[in-house]
């Protein structure tokens, strides 16, 4: 069914042409197959380098992390995610499919469950990006308007909802306007944040003689912690990956692009993020720019692309995503989704931190070692299905259970070794599997989907090179993006 509101482009589509990937007039086949390594790298670097990038490093300080310590948790986190993300483009390389279409193949009729749990853990994402964007620009306002350094974050928190409203209609207005060139701005933004961040740091420290933390141990519960949080951290991304790889020109182009855009980017952010809270003491990334930076210039510039840099990833993925999403679920036009996903960017920041600055880290830090019980199953539910050498009738139904063992082993393994976690969102204490949830939800959502096939009844096995995908009834885009 075709909505009457509904415009030739969907979201995701409409993100493609900003970002060079499909030009204007192209359908999404056309658009597909365009980006060689080095475009892909600076996509997946860009992707990286936003301001929540800038936690890492202080997260590990506060933990008592060494620098070794915090850099080797960089490294095996998303060496593991950027090798899980590689052989999930699969779709998108050989079939170009986008993570929609993918879902449907595996998970059959019962799609919109992985859809809906990536979809809620992005949002809350995009909740993280709006109030860290929106209290830079407040404390650009708040500085400009000659108010003392002491009192900015303090009265920043106050004036807080009038800016993320600001923030939150700016992104909606320039979505639907369709401004050309957010793309690349996007592509621009992080990375000039990067080199900032990177100035800084050889600023701060021919300044700084702190010592280091001694460190807490590789097997201990906080260097797992911390792992898991390197990980989570894009194994968002290696869910729907399809989105960019059915871009990508081969499977080369997606390994050079995960490996030295992503795995360097987030070694390289953990470094300076480290570095920059070693030196200064603060681990507020917007606090540091405020009291280190040298002069007023330098304090809004690091203020300006401490905005621009999550207001233009929300513009260009964390909203076109959460719009998809709505209009994938409750079939409403794409302008009416983009107003919803818009204030919902408003309603999911983390409201109860206003006025405890120093908490946002904290928040940061339990959010992002939680959510690996949720996108682990569901991404070894969808390796599963794309490369074990049986497919049956019943993959959608085995994809979805798989998932879900897998997130009921987590939880198992957690309580069995004593490492829940209780993690707050929104003032409300959930119970979490921590540190290693993403690792063993795959492989048991993997295991567990390897052994239901052909137990179900009803199954019947076929070699995977002759498998069709299962018959679906639920409306699929065309390559117009519209509904036939």
């Amino acid at each position: 069914m075709m909505h009457k509101e509904k415009e030739s482009l969907n979201s995701r589509e409409r993100l493609l042409v900003w970002s060079g990937i499909m030009g204007k007039g192209e359908t999404p086949r056309e658009g597909a197959g365009k980006i060689g390594p080095i475009g892909f790298t600076l996509i997946m670097f860009s992707m990286a380098a936003c301001l929540p990038l800038f936690f890492l490093g202080p997260i590990a300080y506060k933990m008592g992390l060494s620098p070794g310590e915090a850099l080797l948790g960089a490294l095996l986190g998303n060496l593991a995610v950027a090798v899980a993300l590689g052989l999930n483009a699969k779709a998108g390389i050989e079939r170009r499919e986008r993570f929609g279409d993918q879902a449907r193949r595996i998970f059959g009729r019962l799609y919109k469950i992985p859809v809906l749990l990536r979809g809620l853990v992005g949002a809350l994402w995009y909740g993280v990006e709006a109030f860290n964007g929106a209290l830079a620009l407040a404390m650009i306002t708040l500085f400009a308007l000659g108010a003392g350094k002491a009192q900015i974050t303090g009265e920043a928190f106050k004036v807080l909802p009038l800016f993320l409203a600001l923030y939150i209609g700016l992104i909606i207005v320039f979505f639907r306007k369709g401004v050309d060139g957010i793309g690349q701005a996007a592509n621009l933004a992080g990375p000039a944040l990067f080199l900032y961040f990177a100035w800084l740091a050889l600023w701060v420290h021919g300044q700084s003689r702190a010592t280091p933390p001694a460190g807490v141990g590789l097997t201990s519960t906080a260097f797992l912690l911390y792992l898991a949080i390197q990980t989570n951290w894009w194994a968002t991304v290696a869910i729907n990956i399809s989105d960019l790889s059915v871009g990508a020109r081969d499977w080369r182009t997606v390994w050079i692009g995960a490996l030295a855009g992503l795995v360097g980017g987030q070694l390289l952010g953990t470094y300076l993020g480290y570095q920059l809270a070693l030196a200064t003491g603060r681990v507020l990334p917007q606090e540091i720019i405020l009291y280190s930076a040298p002069g007023a210039v330098a304090v809004v510039l690091g203020l300006l692309f401490s905005f621009l840099a999550p207001w233009t990833t929300d513009l260009s993925a964390n909203l076109p995503a959460l719009s998809d999403l709505i209009e994938e679920l409750f079939g409403t036009s794409q302008k009416r989704a983009a107003i919803i996903a818009g204030l919902l960017g408003f309603i999911l920041a983390p409201w109860y931190l206003l006025g405890r600055a120093q908490d946002i880290v904290g928040y940061v830090t339990s959010f992002a070692s939680s959510y690996g019980v949720i996108l682990g199953p569901i991404l070894g539910a969808m390796l599963a299905a794309e490369y074990l050498p049986w497919k049956t009738r019943n993959t959608g139904l085995i994809a979805t259970a798989s998932m879900i063992i897998g997130i009921l082993v987590s939880y198992a393994y957690s309580i069995a070794t004593h490492t829940m976690e209780t993690v707050t969102l929104h003032g409300i204490s959930i119970p979490f599997p921590g540190s290693l949830s993403w690792f063993i939800g795959v492989t048991a959502s993997i295991a567990a989907y390897a052994a239901t096939i052909g137990i179900l009844p009803g199954s019947r096995r076929t070699p995977l090179a002759t498998a069709e995908p299962p018959s679906i009834k639920a409306p699929i885009e065309s390559e117009t993006g519209q509904q036939p």
